[in-house]
């Protein structure tokens, strides 16, 4: 038996020698780049020469970054326009956010109460925007029908919670009231606007690239919120120190979002906010 597997062995044909990766390098634009088929068949670029100005390799790594593989060729009509809206939606919203938490602490600090019962009071506010969250899950069939609609009622509700909160210092007395209320909107608005998240960005799909659309969308989402986070600490530290800096600030907000309605019409085949 040891003889019958050494002629075996030695009939055995050898292992062939690994493919060698196809590799070249390609230049256009002052960029020279090195590209390799790796062998699972994955193309790899790598960037090894780049005599660019400073400003350009910025604004392209950007882009690659915080926009869609292929853009401006993979999305549909639209989008730059949705995406910025939506950018500076977060923004403000982030910025509105730190003010209205600040107002919350405030009325809470007014209110004539034991600690305790301001803190059942904080936990039951929160507990409304739960509620509110249950009661708009149940409108998620409407919401497939029309999601635009959707989409802007949802941002209405979101700052009417928002300025709900902003102006709970006004009457400390009925902070669970309002602040309860706050969260109620602020909760339906949560679900509504997640569930039309899907076929918005759907929308603007248009090489199968929906996994990278979201992924991208959810990068400058959370970019603008930080950066509304550091406007809104600076504005809650400066001229909204006050009361009616606050109330000042929540009027003006309406108020530029009552000058941009007019402006929806126009993205028909396109959602923004």
């Amino acid at each position: 038996m040891n003889l019958l597997n050494k002629i075996k062995m030695q009939k055995k044909k050898p292992d062939k020698p690994p493919e060698i990766p196809v590799s070249w390098v390609e230049t256009s634009d002052s960029v020279s780049r090195y590209l390799q088929f790796e062998p699972d068949g994955q193309l790899s670029v790598k960037i090894i020469d780049d005599s660019r100005p400073m400003l350009q390799r910025m604004a392209e790594s950007f882009q690659s970054k915080f926009f869609p593989s292929g853009y401006p060729y993979s999305v549909n009509e639209g989008y730059l326009k949705y995406t910025q809206f939506r950018a500076l939606q977060h923004c403000s919203s982030a910025a509105l956010s730190v003010l209205s938490t600040q107002s919350l602490l405030f009325a809470a600090g007014l209110r004539p109460t034991p600690a305790q019962a301001t803190a059942v009071s904080w936990i039951l506010k929160d507990g409304m925007q739960h509620v509110g969250k249950l009661i708009c899950s149940n409108l998620g069939a409407r919401m497939d029908s029309e999601p635009k609609r959707w989409r802007i009622l949802a941002d209405m509700l979101y700052d009417l919670g928002t300025g709900l909160e902003v102006l709970s210092p006004l009457c400390p007395h009925l902070f669970l009231e309002v602040a309860g209320l706050g969260n109620f909107a602020k909760g339906m608005a949560v679900v509504a606007a997640r569930a039309t998240r899907l076929p918005i960005y759907s929308s603007f799909a248009k090489e199968g690239n929906l996994s990278d659309l979201f992924a991208k969308g959810e990068a400058i989402s959370t970019l603008f919120n930080v950066v509304g986070l550091g406007i809104g600490i600076q504005l809650a530290s400066t001229i909204c120190s006050s009361l009616q800096g606050k109330v000042y600030l929540v009027h003006h907000h309406y108020q530029i979002q009552g000058f941009f309605f007019p402006l929806l019409p126009l993205f028909k085949n396109s959602f923004s906010v």
